[in-house]
């Protein structure tokens, strides 16, 4: 459960104003356990065998603040955490301990739509090379959209940041890559959050075009099933 909760909770969005999206859905559906989290411009979802392999279904709208407290209690818990719920609250059970919560109403979004399916580009990096570049590279980032540009060619990007105040920064990344050139812009910070709960070795983006949403997740995939979709910026 842990893990369900660090590798999405980052995604949910700040604007109060967007109650459905306050919170990241939990879904229990054939066995699986899947956790999904957006603020519209970045989704990260992850998939993992449910510990029971029982097939009843569960679905439910969790808020932030009770995936924190939540991530408390199962954070150095080794055995089950087993939930429920009513019509309008969750029940949670971790080791001695219970935790009840609301569920958030609203409609979540229809989040297999915005998975990409024909992004036939792509690219493999080391994940603390390319985040330690890209936090270099985001402190000359504009303060205000903080935005990089990945410009992307056979075995390397080149990371760049330009600010009228603060100046430019260039960094080039070794990678797995031999499709066609592009350039494409992103929130750093979009990227750095993902960096910062990815702890596999290397990274896989995979690209349809310049404009696209990105998927970004994990090689290792064995553990579970971790992407993390982003919006890029206009150029």
């Amino acid at each position: 459960m842990y893990a369900l909760i660090s590798k999405t909770s980052f995604a949910i969005t700040q604007e109060e104003s967007r109650f459905a999206l306050g919170g990241a859905l939990l879904l229990k559906n054939e066995g699986k356990l899947t956790m999904v989290a957006t603020d519209a411009h970045r989704l990260a979802l992850i998939e993992t065998k449910a510990a029971d392999n029982d097939k009843t279904t569960f679905r439910a709208l969790i808020p932030k603040k009770t995936l924190a407290e939540l991530s408390k209690l199962v954070v150095e818990h080794d055995g089950k955490v087993y939930f429920c719920q009513d019509e309008n609250h969750l029940f949670f059970r971790v080791g001695p301990r219970f935790l009840v919560s609301r569920i958030l109403s609203g409609q979540f979004p229809n989040y297999p739509l915005i998975i990409p399916k024909d992004n036939n580009k792509k690219l493999v990096a080391n994940s603390m090379w390319l985040s330690q570049a890209v936090r270099r590279v985001a402190l000359m980032a504009d303060e205000r959209s903080r935005a990089i540009k990945f410009f992307i060619s056979e075995g390397k990007i080149e990371i760049k940041s330009q600010s009228s105040e603060a100046g430019e920064a260039n960094e080039i990344v070794p990678i797995e890559y031999d499709g066609p050139e592009l350039t494409i812009a992103f929130n750093a910070q979009y990227l750095i959050d993902f960096l910062n709960v990815s702890t596999e070795e290397t990274v896989s983006l995979e690209l349809k075009d310049e404009q696209s949403q990105v998927q970004v997740r994990p090689v290792d995939q064995s553990k579970y099933d971790y992407k993390y979709i982003i919006m890029p910026m206009r150029l």
